[in-house]
């Protein structure tokens, strides 16, 4: 059952946009943020990730747990490895007492998605696409990404689209939807791609004499 309550957690503002599954490394070392992360490895809890940007941040953001400490340093500063859970709604800031220490906590309500599954015919595009992209960005053995979340997300978590993109499949709440704004983007995607590699394979071949 999905969390229908507002409740708080602790925020971490980035340039950078968290889909749920999706497993991303973070360099820890602002003390507020050292604090953050110590606070839920204790705990065992999650914070929120939210796209930062130059007027505030958005309203739609990714829970972050913490899945493996690579690196810690002897200044407290550390190599983390967080993996997305579960995507929410901003509804309101909590400003720390002390900026320097403190960290932001954000009131949220969790948000499920308003249908659970796709199309198989789209499901099936998608991965299809999804495979030729990866053929013609050098890939060999291209197959589907792995994880437990929805497709569209594990997609857009293996090929950098960009965080747009990233942000506007995180707000959407049909995974019909995020896979049909997907199959759009590859199919402009991969006519350049082509050509991009048509070009590298020419260049190759007159670099061995043809």
């Amino acid at each position: 059952m999905p969390d229908l309550e507002p409740t708080i957690i602790g925020l971490f503002p980035l340039e950078m946009v968290l889909l749920p599954g999706e497993v991303v490394p973070l360099h820890i070392f602002e003390e507020r943020y050292k604090r953050l992360v110590d606070e839920c490895r204790d705990e065992g809890g999650e914070f929120g990730i939210v796209f930062a940007e130059e007027d505030g941040v958005r309203e739609i953001g990714c829970t972050a747990a913490v899945d493996e400490v690579l690196e810690e340093f002897e200044d407290g500063r550390m190599n983390i490895l967080v993996e997305g859970r579960r995507r929410f709604r901003l509804l309101d800031l909590v400003q720390p007492d002390d900026p320097e220490t403190g960290y932001i906590r954000g009131v949220v309500l969790f948000v499920p998605d308003e249908d659970d599954e796709a199309p198989a015919v789209l499901r099936r595009r998608a991965l299809d696409d999804f495979r030729k992209v990866l053929v013609l960005m050098g890939v060999e053995s291209p197959h589907e990404p792995g994880g437990s979340g929805p497709l569209s997300y594990r997609i857009a978590g293996a090929v950098d689209f960009g965080v747009a993109l990233k942000q506007e499949l995180l707000e959407s709440l049909s995974e019909e939807r995020r896979l049909e704004t997907l199959v759009a983007v590859m199919a402009t995607l991969i006519p350049r791609l082509e050509l991009r590699k048509q070009r590298e394979d020419a260049i190759r071949g007159n670099g061995k004499g043809y």
